[in-house]
């Protein structure tokens, strides 16, 4: 038996491992093919998923946009609306500060229209004291007056009474003479009383009137320096200085008191300090007073504080421009007090500074939120004064300078009543003499007449009888003459 070689049986091994390979191979091909072909159709179908995944995602997203313009269109409405609510809060609020400033300044209008009830009362009260003094003064001089005329007519009708019969026509020319003076000066007496009654009736019932007007004038005051205080907000402090001193002028010629004899304005004086140099002093006005002392006011307090405390938005501003106001009038009462006007040459001040506070709610509010202001500013001498008080303290100066003139009226009727008593004395001694003269000359007269017609050998029976002897006369002496000298004529024995 022929068996093939070992080459082909080797060959033939070889081909069939081949063979085996390639069909593995084959197997093992197919086998991933299909494993592709398997992936391939689930990632179709997730394509297909995730295309319709993407599609609703998409419409999804259009959605959502649509949803968020809408929501953008809603939310500039809100927008809108939350600006418009703003608006509205801060016009409520604005409404609500502007209430509670009209709220305080209806307070503060109440307090001034008190305390100008108050110093109405106390001038009315003071009115109608001076009105009964002033009566019983005018009582007592029309008393005088008429006791005195009376006294003067009785008198010169007990001494013309006396005196008239043997008063020749010259005599009586004299005593008119000194009579016509002494009337005068009754009736110029008379005429002064009731002059001074007049004027003290015309000050009376101007005084009246001023005191229906002070309260109607104080609102006006109260209300021209807010405005003016409004309209001066953000200025210079100068500027302020300039309006404080108008509203002191307003205030001073309201007073009654007379510009350049009852007081000045911006009055220059000098002060010598203590290492020698000479310090000027201006002060805004001196008031004088009839003693001779003068009182200083004050007028530059700064209320750019108190304005912005009216205008402060919310209650914490308001709160701290309410500090800053007394603040600042605390650095001006300091600021005045080491001026110390008290030194002055040539001014003899009292011993304090009127610090006028030209917005009478600006002096209130500083008083009423801080208790011990007023005892700070009187420890170092100065006294603050709005409008009102300072107009009724004014007030009360003008009615001292009317007393003192009322006063000095008095002095003058006593004065011309003592010259008038000097002169009715004289008056008296002068008719005494004139009486002792008359007397006198009606003693010469009778020893005259006794001579002349009656006794022994008077002139009358002599010189008839020398007419008798023959001396030639043109004329003939009365008959009863000559018979009553001859009946009383004796023998003469007459060594006259």
């Amino acid at each position: 038996m022929n068996f093939p070689s070992l080459p082909i049986v080797a060959a033939c091994a070889a081909l069939l491992g081949a063979l085996i390979a390639w069909l593995i191979v084959q197997i093992r091909s197919q086998r991933r093919q299909h494993l592709l072909e398997q992936q391939l159709a689930e990632r179709t179908q997730q394509y297909r998923f995730a295309r319709q995944a993407q599609e609703t995602a998409e419409e999804a997203l259009a959605d959502s946009r649509r949803h968020i313009q809408d929501l953008q269109i809603e939310l500039q409405e809100l927008g809108n609306r939350f600006a418009a609510a703003e608006r509205q809060i801060a016009y409520l609020q604005e409404r609500e500060a502007e209430a509670g400033r009209l709220k305080q300044d209806y307070a503060d209008l109440q307090q001034a229209a008190q305390t100008l009830q108050v110093n109405n009362e106390r001038l009315h009260t003071r009115l109608e004291q001076e009105r009964l003094a002033a009566d019983e003064k005018l009582a007592l001089l029309t008393e005088a007056r008429q006791s005195l005329g009376e006294q003067f007519q009785n008198l010169a009708n007990t001494i013309l009474e006396e005196k008239s019969r043997r008063f020749t026509e010259q005599n009586r020319d004299q005593l008119n003479q000194i009579l016509t003076p002494l009337n005068e000066r009754i009736h110029g007496f008379g005429e002064l009383v009731q002059q001074t009654y007049e004027k003290e009736s015309r000050q009376r019932l101007t005084l009246e009137n001023e005191l229906k007007r002070l309260q109607t004038l104080n609102t006006q005051l109260h209300g021209d320096a807010k405005a003016l205080t409004d309209a001066l907000t953000g200025t210079q402090n100068k500027t302020q200085g300039n309006w404080g001193e108008m509203i002191l002028e307003s205030v001073l010629e309201h007073s009654g008191l007379q510009k350049g004899r009852e007081y000045t304005v911006q009055a220059a004086s000098v002060r010598q300090e203590e290492d020698g140099r000479t310090r000027r002093l201006q002060p805004d006005v001196l008031v004088n007073l009839p003693e001779g002392k003068q009182i200083v006011i004050d007028s530059k307090v700064s209320l750019t504080a108190y304005v912005r405390h009216t205008q402060a938005a919310d209650a914490e501003t308001a709160e701290r421009e309410l500090a800053a106001h007394i603040a600042s009038i605390r650095a001006h009462v300091r600021n005045l007090s080491q001026k110390d006007y008290t030194d002055l040459e040539g001014v003899n001040t009292l011993d304090f500074v009127f610090m006028f506070v030209p917005v009478e709610p600006a002096y209130l509010l500083a008083l009423q939120h801080d208790a011990g202001l007023f005892q700070e500013c009187f420890d170092k001498r100065i006294m603050l004064a709005g409008p009102s008080t300072l107009l009724a303290t004014l007030r009360t100066v003008a009615n001292l300078w009317r007393n003192e003139q009322q006063n000095q009226n008095a002095l003058a009727i006593a004065e011309e009543g003592g010259r008038l008593y000097d002169k009715f004395v004289g008056f008296v001694q002068t008719l005494e003499s004139v009486g002792k003269n008359m007397a006198q000359a009606q003693s010469q007269f009778q020893a005259a007449c006794k001579q002349l017609s009656q006794g022994k050998g008077n002139l009358v029976s002599r010189a008839e009888k020398l007419r008798a002897l023959g001396v030639k006369a043109g004329k003939r002496l009365d008959k009863n003459l000559v018979e009553n000298s001859q009946t009383a004529s004796l023998p003469d024995t007459d060594t006259d």
